[in-house]
C-alpha cells in the first residue's frame, strides 16, 4: 500500500488533501514549540523544589524516554504520514476504539497547556502594561494565534521556526552565561558548590531523596509533552522519509540537551532554596547576572515561548480533530478543507475556541487549573504508551503491504519497546506513592471513562453509518 493509498483509506468523500509545505526545519522547531513553552520557564521552579539539584536526574530520565518514544514514532510516521499520526497508527494496531481514545484524549489534553499558556502570556504582558487587564491580552493573544493557524501551514511553520528559535537561542546564551559566571566572573550567588547544597543551608544533591526525584518526574514528563507533535505533521512534510529522521534527530539533542544543561546552569547560577513558582527562576537567575534589563529580556523570551506553546498547540490538536473527523468519529464538517488555503479551518476555529474556553474556565476557576494539569499530563503519557504499543504492529502491517515504505527502522527493537512500556508505567504507579499523584490518576481515569461511553454510544454508531465498521 502506497503512502497516497495509506491518506485515500482513511479520507472521507469530498475531504481535501493537506498541503505539504513542511521542512525539516519546521517539522524540529515544531517539536521544540510543543516542548518549551512558558511551562518549562515557570514550571521548573517547582520541580527544583520537589527534587533540589538531583531534578537534573529527573530531567535525563525524562529526555531518555522521549527518545524512544520519538524513535518509535518516526519509524511509523515515514512509513504511513498521515495527519492523525498515532491516532491512526492505534487504530490500524490496537482497534478502533483505542484510536478514538487516544487521539481523543490526546486532543484534549494538548488544549489544557495552550489554554494555560494564554493566560501566562496575558501575565507576562501585564507586567509591562498594567493598565490593561490580563483577560484582554489573554483574549489577544489567542485571537492572534487563530490567526496564524487558518491562514496556511506554511506561514505557522515559519512562525513557529522563528518563535521556536528565540526561546532556544536564549536558553544556549544563558548557559554559556552561566558557566561564564561560575567558573569565570565569580558573582557572588553563582557557584558549582550550588549543585550539593547552598552554602548558607547545605543539603546535599538529593535533599528529598528518590521521592523528591519521583515526585518532580510528573512536571518533567509535562514539560517534555508536545514532542510527540512532530508525528501529527507528517501528512504536510515536504519530505518525510528524509525529514522525519533528521527532525527526531535535531529535537532530541536541542531539548534533552538545552534541558539538562541549562538546569544545571541554572541551579548552579542560584542556590536552588531561593528558586519557586511565583516568578520563572530563569528570570530571576538572569536578573541576578546581568541586572533588571536583562531581566526584562529574558521575561520577553517567556512571552515568546507562551506564544510558540499556543501556536503548535492549536496546530496539533486542529490536526487531530481533522483525523478523527474524517474517521467518522466526528462530523464531516472538522475533515474540510479549505480549498484555497488547504487548511482544516473548521477544525482549526474549533480548537481555538476550546482554548478560549479553557482560559477562562482556568481564570475563573481556582482549583480548574490543577484538575485539568493532572487530566494533560495523564492524556500526554497515555498517548505515548499507545504510541509505543502500536509500533509492532504497524511494523507488520507496512512488511505486509508495502515493505518498501519501510525505509527507516526504529534501532533495538524490540527491548527500547519493552524499556519504555516499563518506564511509563513506572511513572504511572509511581503516582499513587506522591502526595495528591492519586489525584492526576483519577482525572485521568474518569476521562477515559467518558471517551470510552463516547465511543460506544456515538462514535461507533457514526461509523457503522458510513459503513467503516
Amino acid at each position: 500500500m502506497s503512502n497516497d493509498a495509506v491518506r485515500a483509506d482513511v479520507a472521507v468523500a469530498g475531504d481535501e488533501p493537506l498541503k505539504r509545505d513542511l521542512k525539516a526545519r519546521h517539522l524540529t522547531m515544531i517539536s521544540i514549540g510543543g516542548v518549551i513553552g512558558a511551562g518549562y520557564f515557570l514550571g521548573a521552579g517547582g520541580a527544583i523544589q520537589m527534587a533540589g539539584p538531583a531534578v537534573v536526574i529527573a530531567y535525563f530520565v525524562g529526555g531518555f524516554v522521549t527518545i524512544l518514544v520519538m524513535t518509535l514514532l518516526s519509524e511509523m510516521a515515514v512509513a504511513m504520514p498521515v495527519a492523525g499520526s498515532f491516532q491512526v497508527y492505534a487504530s490500524k494496531t490496537l482497534g478502533r476504539g483505542a484510536g478514538f481514545v487516544t487521539g481523543w484524549t490526546y486532543w484534549f489534553a494538548f488544549l489544557i497547556g495552550p489554554a494555560s499558556e494564554t493566560i501566562a502570556a496575558g501575565t507576562f504582558l501585564h507586567l509591562w502594561f498594567p493598565v490593561v487587564p490580563i483577560w484582554v491580552f489573554s483574549l489577544v493573544v489567542a485571537a492572534l494565534m487563530t490567526v496564524v493557524n487558518i491562514i496556511g501551514v506554511l506561514v505557522f511553520g515559519e512562525v513557529e521556526f522563528w518563535l521556536s528559535l528565540i526561546k532556544v537561542v536564549a536558553l544556549v546564551a544563558f548557559i554559556v552565561w552561566g558557566c561564564i559566571a561560575v567558573f569565570g566572573l565569580h558573582i557572588e550567588s553563582a557557584n558549582f558548590s550550588n549543585l550539593w547544597g547552598a552554602s548558607s543551608s547545605p543539603s546535599g544533591f538529593a535533599p528529598m531523596g528518590v521521592a523528591g526525584v519521583v515526585g518532580a518526574m510528573l512536571i518533567v514528563f509535562f514539560s517534555y509533552g508536545g514532542t510527540e507533535a512532530i508525528g501529527t505533521a507528517a501528512e504536510e512534510s515536504h519530505n518525510p522519509a528524509r525529514d522525519i529522521p533528521r527532525a527526531l534527530t535535531g529535537t532530541v539533542v536541542r531539548i534533552v540537551v538545552l534541558y539538562v544543561i541549562s538546569i544545571g546552569v541554572l541551579i548552579m547560577v542560584v542556590p536552588w532554596e531561593k528558586l519557586g513558582i511565583s516568578s520563572s527562576p530563569y528570570v530571576d537567575a538572569v536578573t541576578a547576572l546581568g541586572g533588571p534589563v536583562f531581566g526584562n529580556i529574558m521575561n520577553f523570551v517567556v512571552l515568546t515561548a507562551a506564544l510558540s506553546c499556543i501556536d503548535t498547540g492549536v496546530y496539533a490538536t486542529s490536526r487531530m480533530l481533522y483525523s478523527l473527523s474524517r474517521d467518522h468519529y466526528f462530523p464531516a464538517v472538522f475533515s474540510r478543507v479549505n480549498e484555497k488555503r488547504k487548511v482544516p479551518v473548521v477544525a482549526a476555529a474549533t480548537c481555538c475556541a476550546v482554548l478560549f474556553l479553557g482560559a477562562l474556565c482556568a481564570y475563573f476557576w481556582n482549583s480548574a487549573y490543577l484538575w485539568l494539569a493532572g487530566v494533560s499530563g495523564f492524556g500526554f503519557l497515555f498517548a505515548w504508551l499507545m504510541i509505543v504499543l502500536s509500533q509492532p504492529g504497524m511494523r507488520k502491517i507496512v512488511l505486509r503491504d508495502n515493505p518498501s515504505a519501510l525505509k527507516w527502522k526504529a534501532p533495538f527493537t524490540p527491548w527500547i519497546q519493552y524499556l519504555a512500556v516499563l518506564l511509563i508505567v513506572l511513572v504511572f504507579v509511581g503516582q499513587f506513592f506522591i502526595d495528591g499523584g492519586w489525584k492526576t490518576m483519577l482525572a485521568g481515569g474518569v476521562w477515559l471513562v467518558i471517551a470510552i461511553l463516547y465511543y460506544v454510544f456515538v462514535a461507533r454508531r457514526s461509523l457503522a453509518r458510513a459503513g467503516a465498521v
